[in-house]
């Protein structure tokens, strides 16, 4: 039965990340939930019929993400809002369920890299695909958009800098781009790497950045670029002339970007989506001055508050803003603690991982891209690859350590 249960399992992991990809919203199909509980569910098969082990800490810390928080801050809103729907409350909760599926991922040691990897050079792909349908075909803009923007998958249109009109083709999932970077600057810098590796690294990465460009994402070119640097640094950190040459390469980069930004509205006030962040996040500073203890305890998961953003103008519980979103839920204290279990490492650090998860973590800074399937799925990839590398660094070290003298003859049975 267990030959059967895990590759099916593994089947519909990889159809439940492509679902997170191309339907965050779960308005084209309709089939996330399903997907997640049958992966659930055979799970849970599994546990009945064989033995399955789940790391103690990984399993504590779902329990914290998936039920703890939701639980004391949906408890939060109904004793400062009484009377009012808890509905969006639950719709967070549902996407910070999605947490859960690292369980099945790790205790089966189902490899992550293969479908997110797919799914995102496919994301990548399409974004291009669609660039390049609009310049043959303008028409084909128009007939896409309209289907793409009606199911909260897409954007597709131009967004204008300094007078320049650049084309658009975002996704709502594209920060899901900076994801695989990590892996792919690995295999472009690491030693063993094989020739045949390291050029389809390379171009795996060269297809993500063309279809960063695509998407006009500001926090995602920026994100990309610094995360590339990092991961480097981390992969040349024993050979200093590299460390130094890849940060002179940076600086050097960096003097003609920073001069042409400062030629364009990238980081104007005026600009449309910095003008609605700013009057988000002055809401919020109204917010609190009306509500001081909101730091303190939160308002509860869903809670909502007028922003005056131009275009908003009404109450609304989730904002691009999603760490001042998360203060309102959680509080301050709520929030550190949130955060602190998204990122600390399982474990002895791995500056890869590190890296891409904090990269992923700063662009849903300025995205709603958190408290969703797709968040969700970036944060159970990372923890995966922590898991893994836990993994292997144990095995490394139980490989060279000594046999005590005085072992005993038969080893102790699990039960």
């Amino acid at each position: 039965m267990k030959r059967l249960l895990v590759p099916a399992i593994a089947l519909f992991t990889a159809l439940y990340c492509g679902i997170a990809v191309f339907d965050p919203s779960d308005s084209v199909a309709g089939m996330k939930p399903t997907v997640f509980a049958v992966i659930l569910s055979l799970f849970l098969a599994l546990i009945a019929l064989d033995r399955v082990t789940v790391p103690r800490d990984l399993l504590l810390r779902v329990l914290c993400i998936a039920v703890a928080f939701p639980a004391v801050s949906m408890a939060v809103f109904v004793i400062r809002h009484p009377g009012q729907s808890i509905a969006d409350g639950l719709s967070l909760a549902k996407a910070l369920w999605a947490v859960a599926l690292v369980l099945p991922v790790v205790a089966l040691g189902i490899d992550l890299r293969r479908p997110v990897f797919l799914w995102t050079g496919l994301l990548a792909l399409s974004t291009i695909g669609l660039g390049l349908g609009s310049i043959v075909d303008p028409t084909l803009q128009q007939r896409v958009s309209v289907f793409l923007i009606d199911h909260n998958v897409a954007l597709i249109g131009s967004r204008s800098f300094a007078g320049l009109d650049l084309m658009m083709i975002f996704f709502v999932t594209s920060p899901l781009l900076a994801v695989p970077v990590p892996s792919l600057i690995a295999a472009i810098v690491g030693r063993r790497t094989g020739a045949g590796a390291r050029i389809g690294a390379t171009l795996f990465l060269l297809l993500i950045v063309a279809a960063a460009i695509l998407s006009a994402s500001r926090a995602l070119l920026l994100v990309l670029l610094l995360e590339s640097v990092a991961c480097i640094l981390v992969a040349v950190k024993r050979r200093p002339w590299l460390v130094a040459g890849t940060l002179l390469v940076a600086m050097a980069c960096s003097v003609p970007a920073l001069i042409a930004l400062r030629r364009t509205s990238l980081f104007s006030a005026v600009e449309r989506s910095n003008s609605v962040k700013i009057a988000h996040a002055r809401s919020f500073i109204a917010h609190i001055d009306e509500q001081p203890t909101v730091l303190l305890t939160g308002d509860g998961l869903g809670a909502s508050y007028f922003s005056a953003a131009p275009g908003v103008e009404q109450e609304v519980y989730q904002t691009e803003l999603t760490y001042l979103d998360m203060v309102r839920y959680f509080g301050l204290a709520g929030s550190l603690c949130f955060l602190l279990l998204l990122i600390a490492p399982f474990g002895p650090p791995n500056g890869f991982i590190l890296v891409g998860l904090s990269s992923y973590l700063v662009i849903a800074g300025s995205n709603p891209l958190l408290f969703n399937s797709t968040g969700m799925l970036a944060v159970v990839f990372f923890w995966s690859e922590q898991c893994r590398s836990r993994s292997g660094l144990a095995r490394a070290r139980g490989a060279v350590q000594p046999v005590p003298e005085r072992a005993h003859a038969h080893p102790a049975i699990l039960s």
